[in-house]
């Protein structure tokens, strides 16, 4: 499991610079959609629809970020976080957003916190422009997680795309000419599919695993913050232009 190998690692380097018992608080209540996001310009967020929320880790000052749909508290030393059982998505939350906010600390990784205002539309037409320029706009790309920007953009780049998602609300829905289908179809998809980009927040919700696994020779891209210090640990594409 990804994110339990990425625990050890993150245990091993608060070994390294003697934080173990460095008191981290990290606040699980919800934001309020300004807050979180700011004011986009595009409507259909998670966040500002209330089906996610951000949690915030801070290890002295620096800030780390993390999606969930199961928002909780927690305060404690850095090193109760090894032994916390990641038995649902608040839980594995918890630890991906204090992960953040240590490699932050650390100076290994940036962009740790969620962007705002205009900043979702600029990373959703950066990362589309990325792509568009190393692979073919004849290929069949899946994206994994739906984030209106990044969908909207990527349709005016690529001829053949496909979105995923695992909110109801969202499943069947057309949205510039692309119809919303459910994640359980992500491995067949993936698998008649050129190119996957998906969300980091599969490190949270559990299916990151499966994803990795199933796009196996297959260039695969994450966005978000989320995925972060997993992405510097185990060498993933991430593609995160706006993060602060």
């Amino acid at each position: 499991m990804m994110l339990e190998e990425l625990r050890r690692i993150w245990h091993g380097r608060l070994r390294k610079y003697n934080l173990e018992k460095r008191q981290a608080s990290i606040t699980m209540h919800p934001l309020k959609p300004e807050e979180a996001i700011g004011k986009p310009s595009r409507n259909g967020y998670a966040l500002m629809k209330g089906r996610e929320v951000i949690i915030e880790a801070r290890v002295e000052g620096a800030i780390g970020h993390a999606f969930t749909d199961e928002p909780s508290e927690y305060t404690g030393s850095l090193d109760q976080f090894n032994t916390l059982p990641l038995n649902g998505n608040g839980a594995r939350a918890r630890l991906v957003a204090m992960i953040n906010a240590t490699y932050r600390f650390l100076g290994l990784v940036d962009g740790t916190k969620h962007c705002r205002d205009d900043g979702p539309e600029h990373c959703g037409a950066k990362i589309a422009d990325y792509l568009a320029r190393i692979h073919s706009p004849d290929g069949r790309l899946l994206v994994i997680g739906f984030q209106p920007a990044i969908v909207y953009h990527m349709s005016r780049k690529f001829r053949n795309v496909r979105v995923t998602d695992m909110d109801n609300d969202n499943i069947g829905r057309s949205i510039h000419g692309l119809t919303i289908e459910s994640s359980v179809r992500n491995k067949a998809i993936i698998e008649s599919s050129n190119l996957v980009l998906a969300t980091g927040s599969s490190l949270v919700n559990g299916s990151i695993d499966d994803i990795v696994k199933w796009s196996s020779g297959k260039p695969l891209y994450f966005y978000g913050v989320s995925i972060a210090a997993a992405a510097y640990e185990f060498n993933l594409d991430r593609l995160c232009f706006a993060a602060l």
